[in-house]
């Protein structure tokens, strides 16, 4: 069941709210949002969201929020934006009062492809993103609501913004790393099974020790760590997507049985990996039954 739980403490004078927005009935084919706004906080707002199938884009107009994600704390700073899936336990609180955000819950089309390629090359967190970009765009997308036009001219502001957020990712990804790190992220992403550190360093002619020197310096993690999220990830949509084995699945990813899927689950999540697919099959069952629009 979806979790909300929330200190909505706000300037409501200067807050231009958009919640509970009406949903296409042509849900794969528009992008759509289901609530959005601009808002001011209070120092005491909090919002702690768990297992709601939306996706949330957050930017921070002025001053600074906290944002945690599955037990990973960031601070977020003016000109932060995030995009994260809320199925994800994320809880948002606010540092400075007085604080502006602006916010859409999206769904719809590609969305889901989009938020996948946007992780790929980085985080949840985008830097540097230009004001105009995010609030003219809930300017654009509250004019379309009040119109009455119709859902395509919502739907057309939408995936601008999705597209402009990964146009963006895209090229703060080409800025962050030289291209032969790029060229080693994409041989990880794109090889089946995952590589390890030692076939990635035989790959490329390097010197393993001295990767992984390089790698964490223009990364900020690991080799070997993010190798192993790779794993997980690819992992847990082998779970949801397919009806493989734990121990095909593991093969896939680079294991020789099942005992080391296991253990990778224990290091990255608080479920083995039958009782991830069980979790993620029980989800989309109630999707399937239940098609109601998610709201903040």
């Amino acid at each position: 069941m979806p979790i909300i739980n929330n200190g909505y403490s706000i300037y409501r004078d200067q807050t231009d709210s958009l919640p509970y927005l009406a949903t296409p009935q042509n849900k794969k084919l528009l992008y759509y949002a289901t609530s959005a706004g601009h808002e001011t906080l209070r120092s005491d707002y909090t919002m702690d969201r768990k297992d709601i199938n939306i996706y949330m884009i957050n930017y921070i107009v002025k001053g600074s929020v906290r944002l945690t994600v599955e037990g990973i704390e960031t601070e977020l700073k003016q000109g932060d934006l995030t995009f994260l899936h809320l199925i994800k336990h994320s809880v948002l609180s606010a540092v400075d009062d007085g604080t502006e955000i602006v916010y859409f819950h999206v769904l719809g089309a590609q969305t889901e492809d989009i938020y996948n390629a946007y992780l790929e090359k980085g985080g949840y967190v985008l830097h540097d993103v230009p004001n105009e970009t995010i609030s003219e765009s809930f300017i654009r997308f509250k004019q379309a609501v009040e119109s009455e036009k119709g859902f395509y001219d919502q739907s057309r502001i939408i995936y601008y913004l999705l597209t402009e957020i990964l146009r963006m990712r895209e090229n703060e990804a080409q800025t962050k790393y030289p291209k032969f790190i790029d060229k080693i992220m994409c041989y990880i992403l794109y090889t089946c099974p995952v590589p390890s550190p030692t076939e990635v360093a035989r790959q490329f002619g390097f010197n393993q020790i001295y990767l992984e020197r390089l790698f964490k310096r223009y990364v900020g993690e690991s080799l070997r760590n993010y190798i192993l999220k790779q794993k997980y990830g690819f992992a847990c949509r082998f779970l949801t997507d397919t009806d493989m084995s734990v121990s095909e699945i593991a093969q896939k990813v680079g294991y020789a049985d099942s005992k080391g899927l296991i253990s990778l689950f224990s290091k990255f999540g608080d479920l083995t990996p039958l009782a991830y697919r069980k979790k993620m099959r029980d989800r989309l069952s109630v999707r399937r039954t239940f098609d109601i629009p998610e709201n903040q």
